[in-house]
Order: structure tokens, then C-alpha cells, then sequence
């Protein structure tokens, strides 16, 4: 008994009470969100609910007599019956005729049909919802409308199921015309529950509720593009409705016109309602066509100065390398010369012509995809391309005599293998950081450069140290994990690269072997153990690599002098003991988190 009496009220969606005014609003509100063609069952649960608690109310009110009291504190119910509530010797008459007629779930008398017929009251409901909708216009000019609002639902008129309907279109076909108040509207749909439900609109006024719904949202991302617009200055232009004309400095400048173009995207796809009814359709596809055509900024021109100087620099090392020294004549003309190459070459990319190349280009590279699956769903796998003939190039400088030939090459070739490994890399070398890079391997460069026919010239060193930079910058990133590698495999290859280190370390101090040809296979065997130790370039991190030269001084003591004096041999050693300290501590600090934590093996 008192689980059924708990499901009852559960039904109705009211507190245990017996009195029967409270039932009926209870009641009423209820049939709001239960339809009959919407949820039969359910329909029939509630009406079942509802006529037992009429019928028990008088045990109700006994059982519950504080409830009864609160309820005879409001004043009694003098209208008729509402929405389809039948007294008992009304519904004991009906009961007696045969055969019955059911409107809506109500059983009703055929020959004498009462005054009040499930809902239909003496007044017209659309004008009673009319005078509710106009006393709610006049009182939200004075106080707030929320509050109204909440007062007129919670009305006696409203418990009617025609008057409320009536007052929701009047609200609706305010919404969804041009003169509406935001702060009214507001409150409308969150006091209505519109921002979260509108079906039962939505069923019989469709386009009044597809009006409604696209000024609500709208007008929602018309204020949060606006509070935003100091944020993003791409955002102010097209919140400003002027013409692209007017910000045709700003479309220059890459980073803007790339932000603005990703603001036009969401704009179009995500905030359609917006571009409808708050902006001009004509001049925000104006703005589309401007950012879109865009292709030629400033910072492709400064990358062109750049890469000019870049490739003077590189001939004048790589003719030095091979004892040739430029004129100023021949110097001017180079630097001019790379410049306009540069600019041409860089223009040609940015604005896609010819249009033939670059449509040959793309499906030769489409091509590619086909045939070489893996090496597109491993992007990893082409960033190691340009390694392989980087360090056949960079053990060619072990070579204790090389001739004026051999010496050009392995410059040139470093040369085009520090531009492959920046066009493999574009994403992640720019900015300063590209600048940094290039800083520490002219340092580097100039560092190693020595004195003698064996020293390492300035026009190698710099693309040989680029290269490292650039492939240790990468693998910080997780170039292994891009390769697809398994990654349960990496306390394995590092533990095996440690065991290979040591001993090719240990060859080198004991000086059993060839010492150049100890010397290459460490460099070799330091640059693949970048690939399993993460690079940290913190100077918290990085301050014991100044302690790496007086250490490799150390373990090359013992050679002849013309091997000491060999920049390639010092930079191996010192190469493989950086990343022998760098795998070492990433060990470390690993260990030290699975001791810490229970759990981790």
C-alpha cells in the first residue's frame, strides 16, 4: 500500500495531499508534458493515477492532515472543472449509459452533455491568453521580466491547457518577429523551457518555432563574437561590416589572414543563424573571397630574403671547401642572384604557379599515397628520409685526407641535405625557433672550425650541425611514437643503445681499433640513440653538456696528436656523451616516478 501510494504521487508529480484542488493543477500540469498521442501508456497511467487520488481523497486528507491544511489556507476553487476533472455524480451518471462515447480519455453522457467538457470553460481561450500576454508586455516595462513572467504561469488561468497553448503562440509569434526586447526574450525561453524544449511547438508551429529558435541563437553568438571581437582582430573586421578593402594592410600579415580565415569557417558552418540574420550575407562573402585569395604576405617575402642570404652563404662555404675564394664582384652577383631566385621561387609557391606544375605536383603526390600507404600513415617514416644521406655525408668527414673533389661534394651535399631536412621540418622550425636553430649551428660551426688541411671548414659545419639541431629538435617531439614503433619496445633499444655506447666509448679510450673508424661508428650510433632519448633543451636540463668537450679532451688523450686535432673525432665523442647524459636521466626520472607511484612497473 505504501509503495503504490509512493508511485501515485511519483505520477501525479505532487506531494501526498488530499486535497482535490491541488490534485487538479497537479493534474493539469501534468497533461502538459503527457499527450495521449504522444505516449499512450503513459497517458492512461496518469488519468488512472489521477481518477484514484479523487476517489481516496477523502483518506487522503486524513492520512495527511498537514497538507490538508496548507492547502485550505489558499481560497477554494469557484470556476467549473477543468481539463476533463468530473465530479462523482457526474461520473456516476455517465457510468450508467451504454454504450459510452471516450473523448480524451473521458467518459462522457451522450444525451445531456455537461456544461464543461474536458477543458472547454466558459471564456475563449485565445483571448484570455491575449489579455495575459498584454498584462505581461505592460508590467516587464517596470520590473523585471523574469519575475513577470514566473507570476503570470503560476495564474489559475494558466492551469488551463487552451490558454496556456494560447499564451505560449503569443510568446512564440513575438519571438520570432524583428521587434523583440532581448532581455523579454530571454526570460521567455528559459521561464517557458525553450532553450531546452520545444517539441510540442515545433508540431504544429514549425516555422513560427524555426524563426524563434534562429534569432535566439543568433543573437546568443552575435554577443559572444562581440565580447570576444578585442581578442581577436580578425574577429573586429568582420563585426565591423566593412569592406575587405578597408583592412588590405592587415591581409599581409600571414598570421591574420590564416585566423581570419579559420573565423570565417566557424562562422559558415558553426554559426549559420548568425550569418542570417545578424550580418551582411553579400559582404561576408565578399570577405571569404578576399582572405581565400590571399596566398602572398609579407612573411613569404622576408622568408625570401632570408633563404636568398642562406644560399650565398652556403656556395661561398661549399667554394671554399674547395679552395676557391669569390671576388666582390662574383660575391655581389651571387648574393643578388640567390635573392631574385629566392623571391621567384618562393612566389611561384605561394601563388601556385603555373597552375600545370603544381596540378602535376599534386598527383604525383596522390600518387605516392596509393602506392606507398605506409609512409603517408606514418608521417614519421618520411621525416628519417633526408637522415640516411645526411650521415653517409657527414662519416665521408672521417676521412682523414680527402682531395679538393671529395671536399666539394661532402659540402654541397650537406648543403642540400640541411635544406631537404627544413623542407621535411617546415612545421616545426619557424619563427624563433628556426632562428635559434640557426644560431647554435653557427656557433657550432665556428667552434669547430680548426686550422690545418684536416680541420672541418666553416661550409660544412654549418648545414652538419643544422642537421643535428634539427633532427634532435624532432625527435623531442616523439619521432619515434610518428614512426609507429612500438613504444613497449623503448626500455629495450635503450638499455641495447647504453650497452653500445659504453662499448664503443671504451674502444675508442683503449684504442684497439682504427680511431676514425671508431669515431664514425659512434657518430653514427649517438645520432640513432637520439631517436629513443627525449631532448630537453631547458637550461635547467641542459647545463652539464658544458662539461661534455673537457670529457671528450679526456677520453682522446691517448691518440696522436693528428686524431686530437680532428674536429670530427671531438665532436662524436662529444655527440654520443650528450645523449648517453640525456638517456640517462630520462632512465632516471622514470624509475623514480614508477618507485613513487604504486602501480607502474
Amino acid at each position: 500500500m505504501d509503495n503504490g501510494q509512493r508511485s501515485l504521487w511519483a505520477i501525479l508529480g505532487t506531494e501526498p495531499t488530499g486535497d482535490e484542488r491541488a490534485l487538479k493543477r497537479a493534474y493539469a500540469k501534468r497533461l502538459k508534458v503527457t499527450r495521449p498521442e504522444d505516449d499512450p501508456a503513459a497517458f492512461q497511467e496518469l488519468r488512472e493515477a489521477y481518477e484514484y487520488a479523487l476517489r481516496h481523497a477523502h483518506l487522503f486528507a486524513e492520512e495527511f492532515p498537514e497538507a490538508q491544511a496548507a492547502a485550505v489556507e489558499t481560497p477554494p476553487m469557484e470556476t467549473a472543472e477543468l481539463w476533463g476533472v468530473i465530479d462523482e455524480p457526474a461520473r456516476e451518471a455517465q457510468e450508467s449509459q451504454e454504450p459510452p462515447a471516450e473523448l480524451w480519455g473521458v467518459i462522457a453522457q451522450e444525451p445531456a452533455p455537461p456544461s464543461e467538457l474536458w477543458g472547454v470553460v466558459a471564456i475563449d481561450p485565445a483571448q484570455e491568453a491575449a489579455s495575459l500576454w498584454q498584462a505581461f508586455l505592460e508590467q516587464s516595462r517596470h520590473a523585471d521580466a523574469g519575475e513577470v513572467l514566473a507570476g503570470i504561469l503560476q495564474d489559475d488561468a494558466m492551469l488551463n491547457l487552451d490558454v496556456r497553448e494560447e499564451f505560449d503562440l503569443c510568446a512564440l509569434r513575438y519571438c520570432a518577429s524583428a521587434g523583440y526586447e532581448l532581455a523579454l526574450r530571454q526570460a521567455l525561453f528559459e521561464q517557458l523551457g525553450w532553450d531546452r524544449d520545444f517539441s510540442y511547438l515545433a508540431r504544429s508551429h514549425g516555422d513560427l518555432v524555426r524563426a524563434a529558435v534562429q534569432r535566439y541563437r543568433a543573437d546568443r553568438s552575435f554577443a559572444h563574437f562581440s565580447d570576444n571581437r578585442d581578442s581577436y582582430p580578425g574577429l573586429d573586421c568582420i563585426m565591423s561590416q566593412q569592406s575587405p578593402s578597408a583592412y588590405a594592410r592587415q591581409l599581409f600579415d600571414q598570421k591574420f589572414t590564416l585566423q581570419l580565415r579559420e573565423l570565417l569557417h566557424a562562422i559558415r558552418w558553426q554559426h549559420a543563424e548568425m550569418l542570417a540574420w545578424k550580418l551582411d550575407t553579400d559582404l561576408f562573402e565578399q570577405w571569404e573571397h578576399a582572405v581565400h585569395a590571399k596566398r602572398y604576405f609579407k612573411q613569404t617575402a622576408l622568408a625570401s630574403g632570408g633563404l636568398g642570404f642562406v644560399l650565398h652563404f652556403m656556395l661561398a662555404g661549399v667554394l671554399d671547401a674547395a679552395g676557391f675564394k669569390l671576388g666582390d664582384t662574383a660575391a655581389y652577383a651571387s648574393l643578388l642572384g640567390f635573392q631574385a631566385l629566392a623571391f621567384a621561387l618562393l612566389a611561384m609557391h605561394a601563388l601556385r604557379w603555373p597552375a600545370p606544375l603544381f596540378t602535376r605536383l599534386e598527383a604525383l603526390q596522390e600518387t605516392l599515397q596509393d602506392r606507398l600507404p605506409v609512409l603517408w600513415q606514418r608521417p614519421g617514416l618520411r621525416q628519417l628520409g633526408w637522415i640516411a644521406p645526411y650521415l653517409v655525408l657527414a662519416l665521408l668527414l672521417f676521412l682523414p685526407e680527402r682531395s679538393d673533389g671529395m671536399r666539394l661534394v661532402t659540402a654541397a651535399g650537406l648543403c642540400a641535405s640541411a635544406l631537404l631536412a627544413y623542407a621535411m621540418n617546415r612545421q616545426l622550425l619557424h619563427g624563433m625557433l628556426l632562428l635559434l636553430c640557426l644560431g647554435l649551428s653557427l656557433f657550432a660551426a665556428m667552434f669547430m672550425s680548426g686550422r690545418g688541411p684536416s680541420a672541418l671548414a666553416i661550409g660544412e659545419a654549418m648545414p652538419l650541425m643544422f642537421c643535428l639541431a634539427a633532427l634532435a629538435l624532432r625527435c623531442a617531439t616523439g619521432l619515434y611514437g610518428d614512426c609507429g614503433f612500438p613504444e613497449a619496445l623503448l626500455p629495450r633499444l635503450r638499455a641495447a643503445w647504453l650497452i653500445g655506447c659504453a662499448g664503443l666509448l671504451s674502444l675508442l679510450y683503449v684504442q684497439q681499433l682504427p680511431a676514425a673508424l671508431v669515431g664514425a661508428a659512434l657518430y653514427a650510433w649517438s645520432c640513432a640513440g637520439l631517436l629513443f632519448s627525449p631532448t630537453d633543451f631547458k637550461w635547467k636540463t641542459i647545463w652539464p653538456v658544458v662539461l661534455v668537450p673537457s670529457l671528450a679532451s679526456v677520453v682522446l688523450a691517448g691518440h696522436a696528436p693528428a686524431i686530437r686535432a680532428m674536429p670530427m673525432m671531438h665532436h662524436s665523442v662529444e655527440l654520443a656523451l650528450a645523449v648517453l647524459y640525456l638517456t640517462l636521466r630520462y632512465i632516471y626520472l622514470s624509475y623514480r616516478t614508477s618507485v613513487t607511484k604504486p602501480g607502474l612497473s
